[in-house]
């Protein structure tokens, strides 16, 4: 009798279940185990009002808990007793904009493989198709106006539901019920193919027409979820150069979408968990190694071991590559400028770059652009924050609300609300004006629907930032970028305690105003005390010694009391007015850059003087290491007043005499890394038995270079040391917003309670 006794709950569920096909899911089990109540989406939440008997809502609630939807991700259930009232039947009652204490942005997904067959399915409504979705796929963020996620709060609201799709709407045993962005070729969006003239192509079938001027050789500017792509042929070489000039991208490697995973693995090695991230609903950007017989163009990635590869995840891309096997696929802008989202903008602003527009009259309202991710010593780890990962959400106990306003480079933002850290996509350069605005409004519409009014800014300590100016308003606090860095690792592995940090970086201001980018820390999130660095190098030309390596190569040989002559293929009369500079410390900057001293050496032996896009000289580093080389070049490390400090000058000698002694530049770049990852464990091992710490995070865009990486944490891990390194969060600059936020939240915390 007790079991047959009826309750009631009222529960509540928080994480991403908006826009995933949860409500759906939750009526067809309330269904089966014979609850009754309603369901709608409350704020940012998922809210149930449930009766039945004990047994069965404890049945219910299990299925819901423990298998939910595949895109849907459950963060918290509350679940309060409530009086019981009998109903009828169990509803998905309509949304509630009751302001939820926790919400969740649904990230855009990929077409699921039973839209897929939708748009194959010559029989059906959605033949061809190119905005066929349910429940389980299509965009979300990058078409939310405000939450709940109901399609009037979407750019799906200018299309009215035809009868049809409103039947499978409304018809529990549909897919599409309550998918609120339905639509058929009767009722939703449409293609539109235009010249960079702004003649419309008509009369023809739009997708045909488009692949046949691809295989022409003509480039396309393609609407997709987040923005714009320029596309051309992936086997047309000529086809790819004249992208790469247009794009004004002369050697960075291009994203390749291909048709399947088989024609990925044709191309590329790749693991399971390779292919598990591919195939995955998310369909980020997968950095893969290319087969040594690879045939394909080699300018889509020159001079480069790997390829970045992404599978098709619109229904426009299945319906494209079902004529083609694989299409380049790079964002649609023009070098240094955002992505291209709306349709007014980028044909003004790329008719010059694309033969043809392939848009669409669904209006983008959040620019989103690709994700790049990489499996590395079996891990997932995020590059760049796109499609499919952003905003990302991550549970920390932090009770302010607070924004982060990030770095320069690699930017991205961050906003905390009820123990939640929500982090933007990538939003680029801000030296960039139009990147700039961008970046603005990104933030205020994250803010809006999150309803965050910030008690706190935190931004980066560097003077000239463009983000530091973002608000005159509320408390601001500024967090070192390389403590940002630490922290951002911390938090995405839930350290609090005393750590010894690694962090090594091209460019961060220090707190004595140099520059810093080759640090040991100790500290936790609130604090850090600086241990150990390279030592200070005196590099002239400011941001030009980024852009040319050789300045740095300069740089280093004057500090080391060396000549120039090692420096091949630049102007004597450019040496030597660098070296005057430095004489007079011209236009220079102190700094313990280790991004600076990759740049150094890849300019020494001969592989990079000039770079186009960041790292690029650092990453024509990495390419040729000869793993089978174990030789390493002397160093020293000095302590003065209790620091340790690196030193170059042995470093720079041995690879001197090897170029002297025309040894291959692979085995002085091995003996390079080599040296590097050494030295890193030897100063690490001195720090763990002074201070008697065993976690150790390696953070810090230098930390991308996967031989060093690796090096370094096998050695530690090996020692007993327990070592981390970012995975959810960038390890780049990007993972700044996310580290600056949550120190800023230690800080406040530890200051509350002295």
């Amino acid at each position: 009798m007790k079991d047959n006794f009826k309750k009631r709950y009222l529960v509540n569920i928080y994480g991403i279940v908006q826009g995933v096909g949860f409500r759906p899911f939750v009526y067809n089990t309330a269904r089966k185990y014979e609850i009754k109540g309603w369901v709608n989406n409350n704020g940012g939440a998922v809210t149930i009002d449930i009766t039945g008997t004990a047994p069965n809502i404890k049945k219910f609630m299990l299925t819901v808990a423990k298998n939910p939807p595949s895109p849907a991700v459950i963060n918290k259930i509350s679940c309060i007793s409530l009086v019981y009232v009998p109903y009828d039947n169990f509803k998905i009652r309509e949304s509630s904009d009751e302001i939820a204490t926790e919400k969740f942005i649904p990230p855009d997904m990929g077409t699921c493989e039973a839209c897929v067959r939708d748009i194959m399915n010559k029989k059906g409504k959605r033949y061809n198709y190119a905005f066929t979705n349910c429940t389980k796929c299509g965009p979300r963020y990058s078409i939310i106006k405000k939450l709940p996620y109901d399609r009037e709060n979407t750019t799906m609201e200018p299309f009215k539901i035809c009868s049809s799709c409103n039947e499978e709407y409304h018809n529990p045993e549909d897919r599409r019920f309550h998918a609120e962005t339905n639509c058929c070729v009767e009722c939703g969006p449409s293609l539109l193919l235009i010249d960079n003239l702004g003649k419309v192509q008509e009369g023809l079938d739009i997708i045909d027409e488009t692949i046949k001027f691809i295989k022409m050789g003509k480039i396309i500017a393609i609407k997709g979820i987040g923005g714009f792509h320029l596309v051309c042929s992936g086997r047309n070489e000529k086809a790819i150069a004249e992208l790469r000039s247009r794009k004004r991208r002369p050697s960075k490697p291009l994203a390749v979408m291909m048709k399947d995973i088989n024609t990925v693995r044709e191309f590329c090695e790749i693991g399971e968990k390779e292919e598990q991230v591919l195939r995955s609903r998310k369909r980020p950007i997968v950095i893969l190694k290319k087969k040594d017989h690879m045939k394909l163009p080699e300018n889509i990635a020159p001079g480069q071991k790997k390829l970045g590869v992404m599978l098709p995840y619109a229904p426009l891309h299945f319906l494209m590559l079902e004529q083609v096997d694989m299409l380049i696929m790079t964002s649609g802008n023009i070098s240094g400028c955002p992505i291209e989202y709306k349709n007014k903008s980028a044909f003004n602003h790329l008719k010059s770059a694309a033969d043809y527009f392939l848009m669409h009259n669904r209006e983008i309202y959040v620019p989103v652009d690709d994700s790049v991710v990489k499996v590395f010593m079996s891990k997932e780890c995020v590059i760049r924050m796109g499609r499919g990962y952003s905003p990302s959400t991550q549970h920390i106990d932090i009770k302010d609300n607070i924004v982060s306003l990030g770095s320069q480079e690699k930017s991205s933002v961050s906003l905390s609300k009820n123990s939640n850290i929500y982090t933007s996509q990538y939003l680029g350069k801000l030296e960039n004006l139009n990147c700039y605005e961008n970046y603005q409004y990104v933030l205020k519409h994250l803010m809006k629907l999150l309803d965050v009014k910030p008690k706190v800014w935190v931004c980066d300590m560097h003077p000239s930032y463009t983000s530091n100016g973002y608000s005159k308003e509320g408390i601001k606090l500024r967090v070192q970028h390389h403590h940002a860095h630490m922290v951002s690792c911390m938090a995405e592995h839930n350290i609090s305690e005393e750590v010894i940090g690694v962090i090594y970086d091209g460019t961060g201001f220090g707190l004595d105003g140099n520059i810093w980018g080759g640090e040991f820390f100790v500290g936790d999130r609130a604090s850090f005390k600086r241990v150990g660095h390279f030592e200070y190098i005196n590099l002239q030309g400011g941001d030009a010694a980024i852009k040319e390596p050789w300045r740095c190569a300069v740089s280093y040989l004057y500090h080391c009391g060396c000549k120039n002559n090692f420096i091949k293929n630049i102007d004597e009369d450019k040496l030597n007015m660098v070296v005057q500079a430095l004489k007079s410390s011209l236009n220079c900057y102190k700094a313990s850059s280790i991004g600076r001293f990759f740049d150094c050496i890849a300019a020494l032996i001969g592989v990079k003087n000039f770079i186009t896009y960041d790292a690029e000289a650092a990453i024509a580093l990495e390419n040729i290491v000869d793993e089978a080389v174990e030789g390493y070049y002397k160093y020293k490390i000095k302590t003065e007043d209790n620091i340790f400090i690196i030193g170059v000058k042995e470093i720079i000698y041995g690879v001197l005499c090897d170029i002297e002694d025309r040894v291959n530049k692979a085995v002085i770049s091995s003996k390079f890394h080599n040296t590097i990852s050494k030295l890193t464990c030897d100063l690490v091992f001195k720090l763990t038995k002074i201070y008697n710490i065993s976690k150790v995070v390696l953070s810090g865009g230098v930390f991308e270079n996967e031989h060093l990486l690796k090096a370094v944490y096998d050695e530690l891990s090996q020692s007993g040391l327990k070592v981390f390194f970012n995975c959810k969060i960038p390890i780049n600059d990007g993972g700044i917003s996310f580290g600056q936020i949550a120190a800023a939240a230690a800080v406040i915390k530890k200051k509350s309670t002295e």
